[in-house]
């Protein structure tokens, strides 16, 4: 008996005329943006006003083809207002569904009762089975998978959901996990996750150890992907509507990739057993090809050939590396007032021997983190949690355990492993990362917290996750201060992070095996030196892999938000986050007792903490930083 399959080809329109191609280049549906709340915001001359949205919905609906317009920013308190009048226009507009990031956008669809299909963005990197889960339960239409999804997880988690499945089949490929990379905001204010992001991953750089220099080019810059040679496998894994990349692409480049891939899913419905792809289709992509052309995350861990290393065929883009600024002792901020108070705070330790110096230092919670991180050695397995446990049987201390940021259907699972073998009696909370984090603990009745990985930067995200049981919520570590200030009005504690390593990048790609020219089993050379990438500036950003070989790329500084607590306190932040997992025990000491004091004598309405701040400049020789996000403020603001 043939199987009947209902196959969609998505195409991008960043203009009328990429429209009109790509639905007669045969198109069964087209993404677009508006001219603001979209992730392609860079050039005023592309996206859609609200009468081309009109028309576009008429246009394509005439075809009998639909429209899904993309609102996949995370977006501020100032701009909720207007976000809110703009659905409800596309609503009336007739559009087919919302491509949504931020889930304040599915609260204000709630709020307006809208009966609008949403689809859950690639952003949101959904990539397990109970994150796919969680999304249904919420009436959620389709997810589109991270592009860091393999075959075989696609398959795992179509088995076990009504949802449509998406994924991205052509085009543009990032090096980091979609949703989790900041370096572009770290470095200049300017967000990925806002449309805006400065492209780090495509400058030059040099890896390096306490050998030298191991490879040098564009060490990060991901080649284009291009599933065509594999439609068959991703239709009987399940996937149902196949993307194309490309909103800034022209007319001609994009009619000329969907033609080709509507040819082959034709043949596929038309007769899938006896489907072949086409060798002289593929070598049309291929001559006109932007990149080299890889295959992602879909058989595995990606490997050299995902990277454009020579740059010999990477576009021009206008950015190249730059200064952070790094605090100076001239740095310091003066005649800061206290205002407010701060009640909590929270310290991330990564060993049993830090979690016990500070069982008495006037913490709050210890924070212990489920990624389990190959060099240097730390990350809490069951038994070690266990034993931490112990070690705070006496203290005040409570622990909360926190979820990987990145988690595959294999990942989870090991999470979930994690959970029950643990005495739960001992543990304070879960810190949840993603839907499938939150999801996991849910089912076990954890009292639950949200990690900054969820990219919380509104109050409206705040109640939405407040509703869906999070007590305490981590701030997006992308907020400016104005914004910061506004994001206390939800009905979670808020929480942000003053001090730790910021992790800018998190990649299935392995930097270090790659520059030592294995191809095979991992030999874990992370674990025999310290590795990192040198830019043209000279900054170093430190490298560190997981068990799963996942690189995470750090900031070149850390962050110091010490000479800022008053600002904090005064925006009604009562809760302060150490991120010190990757400290030693001693190190990790010092810096709380350092933010204990302050602390205290905030709350005392004193604030003398120039000599402090500077002891915290001493023992980062590495350089400490602010982040372009809290520069600019004057004290007299």
């Amino acid at each position: 008996m043939k199987q009947e399959y209902k196959l969609e080809l998505l195409a991008p329109a960043g203009s009328w005329d990429v429209l009109t191609s790509v639905a007669e280049a045969g198109a069964d549906a087209v993404y677009a943006g508006g001219k603001r709340f979209n992730m392609r915001g860079l050039r005023a001359d592309m996206n859609f006003t609200e009468e081309e949205i009109a028309s576009a919905v008429q246009y394509l609906h005439e075809k009998a083809k639909k429209l899904y317009i993309t609102i996949n920013n995370l977006y501020f308190d100032y701009e909720l207002n207007e976000l809110h009048d703009y659905i409800a226009f596309l609503a009336a507009a007739g559009v087919d569904a919302l491509i949504i990031q931020d889930m304040a956008a599915a609260r204000i669809c709630a709020e307006q009762d809208l009966n609008i299909p949403l689809h859950a963005s690639v952003q949101a990197g959904v990539s397990n089975l109970p994150a796919v889960k969680n999304l249904e339960e919420k009436g959620f239409a389709r997810v589109i998978l991270s592009k860091n999804t393999s075959l075989e997880d696609i398959k795992t988690i179509k088995q076990a959901t009504r949802l449509g499945l998406e994924y991205f089949a052509h085009g543009d490929l990032c090096i980091s996990h979609t949703g989790q990379c900041y370096m572009s905001s770290f470095l200049t204010a300017e967000s990925g996750n806002r449309g805006k992001c400065i492209k780090p991953c495509r400058w030059e750089y040099s890896l390096n150890s306490s050998t030298g220099t191991r490879q040098q080019g564009y060490l990060l810059a991901n080649n284009d992907l291009c599933l065509y040679p594999y439609l068959s496998d991703l239709v009987h894994a399940g996937v149902s509507s196949f993307k194309i990349e490309g909103r800034m692409r022209s007319s001609e480049y994009l009619s000329h990739i969907i033609k080709i891939y509507r040819r082959a899913l034709d043949k596929i419905v038309e007769d899938p057993a006896a489907y072949l792809m086409d060798d002289k289709e593929m070598e049309k992509l291929q001559e006109k090809r932007i990149r080299d052309f890889c295959s992602g995350n879909l058989f595995g861990t990606p490997g050299p050939e995902s990277i454009g290393v020579s740059g010999a065929r990477e576009p021009f883009f206008v950015t190249t590396s730059c200064l952070l600024k790094q605090q100076t002792r001239d740095d310091y901020p003066a005649r800061l007032e206290p205002g407010g108070s701060i009640e909590e705070i929270s310290v991330k330790a990564g060993s049993l021997k830090a979690l016990e110096s500070l069982c008495d230092a006037g913490v709050n919670h210890v924070i212990l983190g489920c990624e389990l991180m190959r060099h240097p050695v730390n990350g809490w397995t069951a038994g070690k949690i266990n034993q931490a446990i112990e070690t705070t049987l006496k203290s005040t201390v409570k622990l909360v355990l926190e979820s990987p940021r990145i988690l595959n259907n294999q990942d989870a699972q090991d999470f979930k492993r994690t959970l029950e073998q643990v005495d739960r009696a001992g543990i304070y909370a879960v810190m949840a990362n993603d839907f499938g984090s939150i999801q996991i603990a849910k089912d076990m009745d954890f009292r639950l917290w949200g990690g900054y990985g969820l990219n919380v930067s509104n109050s409206t995200v705040g109640n939405f996750y407040s509703a869906e049981g999070l007590e305490r919520i981590a701030a997006s570590q992308e907020l400016q201060f104005t914004n910061l200030q506004m994001i206390d009005k939800c009905a979670a504690d808020i929480e942000i992070t003053v001090h730790g390593p910021l992790c800018g990048m998190i990649s299935d790609y392995c930097i270090i095996r790659a520059a030592h020219n294995h191809e095979d089993q991992c030999q874990a050379f992370c674990t025999r030196d310290d590795y990192t990438l040198r830019d043209k500036e000279g900054q170093l950003y430190q490298v560190r892999a997981d068990l799963q070989c996942r690189n995470y790329i750090y900031s070149p500084y850390h962050l110091c938000l010490l000479p800022y607590l008053p600002i904090i306190s005064s925006a009604g932040i009562k809760h302060i986050r150490i991120d010190g997992q990757h400290y030693d025990a001693e190190l990790l000491c010092e810096v709380t007792a350092i933010y204990v004091e302050a602390v205290q004598e905030l709350n005392l309405g004193k604030w003398q903490q120039e000599e402090s701040y500077r002891r915290l400049l001493d023992m980062f020789p590495g350089g400490l930083t602010s982040l372009p996000t809290f520069e600019g403020r004057g004290v007299d603001d």
